[in-house]
């Protein structure tokens, strides 16, 4: 017997992922206040715009993948109706709920409050594999300059929104201030395990190894340490040796 095919990943349905128009992220922006979804109609009153209007941009969002169609019993001899529903998720839910998840799985192995050396090894092999799992692990780097692109977009892409700080002389290290976190969920900080899961996933992911070798880039993570923002400091024993 074949085994059923699995859901779709749920990032598919990501407006980022779906590449929608200005006009049709505004319709769907407005079918997401009907929870129990929306006719075309009463999209259209919503929008100030004429029916058949809105129901060519719900057509076009159906197309997409990012809406759902669904008819009504048809009363009396008139036509069915038709009912659009959002099946785009609420990212800032999504990221919320899967913060909490991590925090709860975490909190399984360790006590993510206490930053004994024993915690912060194993939060680090953590975050390692989880780089490996992700692919992102990097051939080790001979200078920063070979490490730093990677290393924003990354950050970027996982949601920091880095700011490259440059060096005041040649003997001082490259910082990297980060200015948002998506472990922080409202007034939850992440916890001195999660931080330093996240450093030995920035380590693994720039080549960073647990032996001094000469000529490695070293990745430390200062959580809490800047002007509303966390640091990481990257450098090369080759550039201070040089």
């Amino acid at each position: 017997m074949a085994k059923a095919p699995a859901p779709q990943p749920a990032t598919e349905l990501f407006s980022e992922s779906l590449q929608l128009s200005l006009k049709q992220r505004e319709v769907l922006d407005a079918l997401q206040a009907f929870p129990q979804g929306a006719g075309s109609a009463e999209l259209a009153a919503t929008l100030g715009m004429h029916v058949n209007t809105a129901r060519g941009h719900l057509d076009e969002l159906v197309a997409r993948g990012a809406v759902r169609v669904s008819s009504l019993p048809a009363e009396g001899r008139g036509r069915p109706s038709f009912i659009f529903q959002v099946r785009v998720p609420d990212n800032r839910a999504v990221a919320d709920e899967y913060v909490s998840l991590v925090e709860v799985l975490a909190s399984m192995v360790a006590d993510t409050d206490s930053a004994t050396p024993e915690n912060l090894s194993l939060a680090h092999d953590i975050g390692r594999k989880w780089s490996r799992r992700m692919a992102q692990s990097a051939v080790p780097a001979q200078t920063v300059a070979d490490v730093l692109p990677q290393l924003l977009v990354r950050l970027r892409d996982m949601g920091f929104d880095p700011v490259l700080t440059p060096p005041q002389s040649p003997e001082d290290g490259h910082q990297v201030a980060l200015h948002s976190c998506p472990f922080i969920t409202g007034d939850s900080l992440p916890t001195p395990f999660i931080c330093a899961v996240h450093e030995g996933f920035l380590q693994e992911t720039v080549g960073e190894t647990m032996a001094a070798t000469s000529g490695r880039v070293s990745l430390t993570l200062l959580p809490f340490s800047g002007e509303g923002a966390c640091v990481v400091e990257v450098d090369s024993d080759a550039e201070k040796a040089s």
